[in-house]
Parts: C-alpha cells; structure tokens; sequence
C-alpha cells in the first residue's frame, strides 16, 4: 500500500478552535469553531484537525501525530479519506470563508461589541439564582392577575396616543429580550456579541450574537435559552404593576402582546429559544432530522422493513418531542383559527374606520396626519401578528408534511426485514 505525497496532505486555515462540547451524550464532542462558523466533531476528527494543524511534512508525521492524538494509528490513507468525509470545506486554506449570513431584508448594529458588554456587565447580578426565583414568583403573581384582563383588552379600540406607546414599548421589549441572552452569557463568563434591529420579511426583528453560548455547559446553555424570556418577565413586572395600578387600557394590552411574542418563542417546533432550550436540556441536536429519521424507524418497524429495537431514553425524548409538536400544532392552529375568525368583525371595520380618518386629513395638517396614522398603524399591530404567526404556522406545517411523507418513502424503501410477517407471506 502506497502512502500519499506531501502534496496530498491538506492544508488548514490558521484560527480553528477546538473545544470540548458538554452535552451528556456518552460519546465525547467537540466544537469547532472557525470565524463564525461551528461544528460538532467527534473525538476522532478532533485528533485528525489537530495533526492536520500540526502541519505534518509527510504521511508518517501525519499517522504519528494523529496517534498522539488519539491514542490509537490510522494509516495516512484512512486519515485522508476521513477528512474527506467529516471535514466541511470552509476550514482548508484554499476555500474562502462564507460571507455571514443574516436573515434579514436589512440590519443595523446598534449596541456594538464592546458597548453591549458595557451595558450586560451591569445586568448580570439578575441571574444571582435566589433573586431570579424571587422576581418570577412576583412577576407570577402579577401576570396572574393581570392576564384576563389583558386578552380582553387586545381587541380594544386604540387611539393614536396608545398606538405610539406600544410600538415604542413593544419595540424596547425586543430589546430587553437580546440583552436577557447577552447578560445570561456575561454571567457566566462567557464571551458575546453585538445586538442589533432588522427587517424579518417586513416584521421588525431584533437579534444578539451568543454563538460562543455553544463554549457552556448544557444547564448554562439553556439559562442563556430563557434569558430573553427571563428579562422580559421583569419587564412586565413594571407593566402588569402599572396596568393594576391605574387600569391602564394601553398596559393591558402591551402585557398581552409581550406575552404573545414570550409564548411564540418558548413554542418547540420553530427553530427559537423553545426549540434550543429543549435541544440543550436533551442533549439532542438538529431535533428535526432526528424526529424524521426516527419517524421513518418507526414506519419501518410498522410495515415489517426493520425490527422493532428496545426504548431508549433517546427514542423517549424525540417521541415526547413528537407530541409535544403535535399538540403545540394543535393548539396553536385552534389559536390561530379563533383569532382569524374574529378580524372580520372585530378588526376591518376599526381599519376601515382609520384609513377613512387618514384619507379625510387636509394636506399640510402635519400633526394631524401623524395622529390619524399612528392610530391607523396601533389597529394594524395585532392583526399584523396574528396573520404573521399564520404565515410561520403554515410554513412549518408544510415542511413537516414534506419531512413524514420523506420519511414514509424512506422506510418503505427497505427491504423486508428477516423473520417479519410480510415476508413470511
């Protein structure tokens, strides 16, 4: 067997990390970390990036390295053949790195690196646990209290006054919730980014880089999961307190539209702070591809092209992630449908009814332009929410489809399985 010429040996960029991945899976991983890019690796791959990094002359400083590494010997064609198969392309020197990638129309950094550690620095002590139990069980308290009234008050006529003051505040929420995650990361030492604004499609959306989040341990990654929903708990705290307070009509429903958006993204099916909180919890990744793939296990199992395999404690969670799925779609479809069902009567004649106030406001009357529109735009902000929490529902429900009927034809595609039924028949 001839071994492969310098030539042959890779080549690696300069600045990849590598750092042990806590997950509680048995198996060791490791993160590895190029730029803005990050992977999961196993133990084997780790060894082969560190003698690749080593810059190894030739096939034997290749095998040697890699054996000091990990401990066992690979001969040099192996180790070439298994970073072909594990190694992404972006981390070879002749590959340019991808352009960062953000899912906005158009963004904008407003708190800088360095400012939004400034800013988390000082918001850190929040997550002192005793105090964090103690804020919640207030903020349980007054949400309690507070939340009939408030999903009443949602479908409420809304002056021009309160259309400005909601938007204003429902927007500073957003960023209360970015800077719950950052100073989540600061507490527990763990390096974070900018925080910024963007246009989702045509839906304001803020956003803060903690990607180093993967560097914690699961427990720490899941308290930076629920950070922005922790930070926005505190947030309503002064809210509901105001709503019960002086009754306030524009506080009950700002408490009900950040409730809304808290729900949305604590839900387990969209790739949010739900999905990733339960990904850490489980020690399970990509949630959605293991669900399919486990899904077409369980159909092959069915119509006897695999034997059925004892339970594990991984088939328990992604089949209770399953369910919990399915029942979110359930609830959230019968949401949805109750709260398309009353925009007819509760929502088109309060829009027609402002666009006819624009419409009638003389030209050259700035002010009063500006009052008719922010009361035109307040009876917009809760439609325009539910119809995009349809747009995202619907859009995942058809991906879901595709991911069954894919993983359907998948198991249907096996051969039989020996000794079932079928092929005894």
């Amino acid at each position: 067997m001839s071994l492969p010429s310098t030539s042959t040996i890779p080549v690696l960029k300069a600045g990849i990390t590598l750092t042990r991945f806590e997950s509680g899976a048995a198996s060791p991983r490791f993160l590895l970390a190029l730029g803005d890019s990050h992977f999961l690796v196993s133990a084997k791959t780790r060894a082969l990036v560190l003698a690749l990094l080593s810059k190894p002359l030739d096939a034997a400083q290749l095998e040697a390295r890699y054996e000091a590494e990990s401990g066992q010997f690979l001969a040099a064609e192996q180790l070439l053949a298994l970073a072909r198969q594990t190694l992404p392309d972006v981390l070879y020197i002749d590959t340019p790195l991808p352009p960062r990638h953000m899912p906005f129309v158009v963004s904008v950094t407003l708190l800088p690196t360095r400012l939004a550690s400034r800013v988390t620095r000082w918001l850190a002590w929040l997550f002192t646990p005793g105090l964090a139990v103690a804020l919640l069980a207030v903020f349980a308290a007054l949400h309690i209290a507070v939340l009939p009234s408030a999903m009443h008050s949602a479908h409420g006529a809304w002056s021009a006054r309160e259309a400005v003051g909601l938007v204003s505040l429902f927007l500073l929420s957003g960023l209360v919730h970015e800077l719950g995650h950052t100073a989540a990361c600061r507490y527990f030492r763990c390096p974070h980014g900018a925080i910024g604004f963007g246009l989702y499609f045509i839906f304001p959306a803020w956003y803060a880089d903690v990607t180093k989040a993967w560097q914690l341990r699961p427990r720490q990654r899941a308290v930076v999961d629920l950070g922005g929903v922790y930070f926005q708990s505190i947030f309503l705290i002064a809210i509901d307190a105001w709503a019960l307070a002086i009754g306030s009509a524009m506080a009950l429903k700002l408490s009900w539209l950040i409730t809304f958006t808290m729900l949305f993204t604590l839900n387990p099916v969209f790739k949010f702070d739900g999905y990733w909180l339960l990904s850490d919890l489980s020690g399970l990744h990509n949630l959605h591809k293991q669900v399919q793939s486990s899904v077409s296990s369980l159909v092959a199992a069915a119509i006897g092209r695999r034997t059925a395999g004892a339970p594990t404690v991984r088939s328990g969670i992604l089949y209770g992630y399953t369910l919990l799925s399915v029942g979110y779609f359930a609830y959230f479809a019968l949401f949805l449908g109750r709260e398309l069902r009353l925009l007819p009567t509760a929502t088109l004649d309060k829009i027609a009814a402002g666009w006819a106030l624009l419409r009638a406001v003389p030209a050259g009357q700035g002010w009063e332009l500006a009052v008719a529109l922010g009361a035109f735009t307040g009876t917009l902000l809760w439609p325009a929410m539910v119809i995009l929490g349809t747009v995202f529902f619907l859009d995942k429900l058809r991906r879901s489809l595709i991911g069954i009927a894919a993983a359907v034809r998948t198991a249907r595609a096996l051969p039989l399985a020996p000794g079932s039924a079928l092929e005894k028949s």
